[in-house]
């Protein structure tokens, strides 16, 4: 690879190099849904200090409650192709129902 001052073009990278990322909740070694340990996984730390963190800042500021909620809704299982949140967008989508109440909601804005 050149690395010239002057060459400022991006290298070329092949879907082989793309880096993939595995982020997944775990079916084993989990409490409660996985979250904490597929956030130790993926950043290489401890299980049990992110726990530790998530519990602390659901206690004292909510925010873990929060973050913890989203992070499982929108972090898929091992194993999965898609995430609860993907899942649920696909089954509203398909649904005639919610497509016409989506359909009242922009005439009633309109």
């Amino acid at each position: 690879m050149n690395f010239d001052k002057n060459d400022t073009a991006a290298p070329d990278l092949t879907p082989a190099e793309t880096p993939q990322y595995t982020f997944r909740r775990a079916k084993d070694g989990r409490l409660l849904a996985g979250v904490g340990r597929a956030v130790a996984d993926q950043f290489n730390v401890d299980v049990n200090l992110v726990r530790l963190g998530i519990v602390v800042l659901a206690l004292f500021t909510g925010f873990g409650f929060l973050a913890y909620g989203a992070a499982w809704l929108l972090i898929p299982l091992q194993g999965a192709q898609t995430s609860i949140a993907e899942d649920l967008i696909a089954r509203a989508k398909a649904d005639p129902k919610v497509q016409d109440a989506v359909q009242k909601a922009k005439e009633a804005v309109s």
